[in-house]
Order: C-alpha cells, then sequence, then structure tokens
C-alpha cells in the first residue's frame, strides 16, 4: 500500500509522493521494478478518474483503454535511501490514435531519476475496434497538447535466436479490471528471465515494449535474446503463448 500526498499544482497534471514501500526493496536495496510500474498505474488512474476517464469509469460507456506500448528512460534507479518517489503525470493525444500519458520521476532529495511514457488506444468492446479520440465524446475538453516535442515511437526489435526460455502461469492475482493480464507482470517476467548475475548486480534503466494481444489465463513461453551494445547489456524478450506460439509482447531492456 502507498501513502500519497498531492502536491499538484496544475489541473492538468497530476503530481503525487509515493512512499517507498518496505515489501517494494529488493535484496540489493532496490525498489521492485513491478512496484515502480503499480506506482505509475495508480497515478494514472487518480489523474484520468478527475476526466472520467479512468479504466472503470469508461467501461460504463462500452469502450476502454487498452495499453499498446511502454519506454522507461532511467538515469538513477530508485532505491530504498530515496524514502519516496514523486511522480508527475499528465496525458495528451498523440497523432489522434493514441492517448500518450507521460510520467517524470524525482527522489525525496529532489534528484531527477528518470521519464516513462505509456501510449493507449481507445476500444470499442462491442465492435472490438479501436476509436479516434476526436469521434469519442468522452475525449471532449481533453484534446490539449501539453508537450512541444512528444517522444519517439516505441519499435522493439524482432527477436530472432532465443538463448533463454522460461514459462510461467497467468494467476488469478495476475488479472485486472479488464479480465486481462496486468502489464506490469509482463515486465517481471522478461526482466527475470535474465541471468542472474544481472539482477545481482545491474539495473534495467532502459525498458520498452510493445503489446499485441492481451493475455487470458494461460501459460505463457518467455524467451530472451541479449544483442551487442556499447551501452551496457542489452536483451530482447518475446512472451509466446506456450502451445501455438502466438506473439502476445515484445520487449527490451538495457541493464547497467
Amino acid at each position: 500500500m502507498y501513502i500519497y500526498r498531492d502536491i499538484s499544482t496544475a489541473i492538468s497534471m497530476t503530481e503525487l509522493e509515493n512512499q517507498i514501500p518496505f515489501s517494494g526493496i529488493d535484496p540489493k536495496g532496490r525498489l521492485k521494478f513491478g512496484v515502480l510500474l503499480e506506482m505509475f498505474q495508480e497515478m494514472a488512474d487518480i489523474d484520468a478518474s478527475k476526466y472520467n476517464l479512468s479504466v472503470r469509469q469508461t467501461l460504463e460507456h462500452n469502450v476502454t483503454w487498452v495499453l499498446r506500448k511502454y519506454r522507461i528512460e532511467l538515469v538513477r534507479y530508485p532505491v530504498k535511501e530515496d524514502g519516496t518517489i514523486r511522480i508527475k503525470t499528465y496525458a495528451e493525444p498523440y497523432r489522434n490514435l493514441y492517448s500518450l500519458r507521460s510520467f517524470k520521476l524525482w527522489n525525496g532529495h529532489g534528484d531527477f531519476l528518470g521519464s516513462a511514457y505509456t501510449w493507449w488506444v481507445l476500444v470499442d468492446i462491442n465492435r472490438h475496434r479501436p476509436v479516434r479520440l476526436d469521434k469519442s465524446e468522452l475525449m471532449t475538453g481533453f484534446m490539449e497538447r501539453l508537450t512541444e516535442e512528444l517522444p519517439k515511437d516505441v519499435l522493439v526489435p524482432e527477436l530472432t535466436l532465443p538463448e533463454i526460455e522460461e514459462i510461467w502461469k497467468v494467476r488469478w492475482q495476475d488479472l485486472d479490471v479488464n479480465n486481462h493480464t496486468n502489464h506490469a507482470v509482463f515486465f517481471s517476467w522478461a526482466l527475470d528471465t535474465v541471468p542472474q548475475e544481472l539482477n545481482e548486480n545491474l539495473s534495467p534503466m532502459a525498458v520498452e515494449s510493445e503489446f499485441m494481444r492481451s493475455i487470458p489465463r494461460t501459460k505463457v513461453r518467455v524467451l530472451s535474446q541479449e544483442v551487442p551494445s556499447s551501452e551496457g547489456r542489452y536483451f530482447l524478450h518475446s512472451l509466446r503463448h506456450v502451445e501455438d506460439d502466438t506473439e502476445y509482447a515484445r520487449m527490451s531492456s538495457l541493464w547497467r
């Protein structure tokens, strides 16, 4: 459970201070990556709820948000000594097809830790089709462009020579309000399917993902491949159905 302190000063964004929970620290004293993602999710829900655009609110209109792409870029990895993580978030249209949600984060001492970006598609549940943002009455008044330069799009390279494979089972606790596997679980699987010395000695400083399909309650193959990089140890990951090899997501992680 997180303790939030609202320190926002602008209507178009939400800024909160998140207390790092004791259970959210790994054996090396770092914030668990999944816990950071959970903080982002909570913040996004709080901000979207101000405009009646949270997932629970949009479901009442037979539409819902589906995550398509994710980028996390850290300059300093959060640790126990940071005490709190201050996060600012806001959303804006991206090419009128996505809602781009941005996050900026600082530690309790005011040091900048990094940024994250998520790309969301509004989907008509009955028709199973994306909805253009300017065609939805729900988005009226929420189409303001807030940044001059939008981040580059996410394009994760295809994994071609898998070196590591693990099988993961989707648990009931892994499902979200859309009855799909929560995206934080995707990252946990991928970042755990790497050589043990990475988690012992390095941290995932840049992580990207493209989500192709939702994952129901099933078993998933997680494949990982290391690719040479001058910036650190760089891995590609692919999440696939254990039987028919349907690809659910592509991910990359850079460890330093």
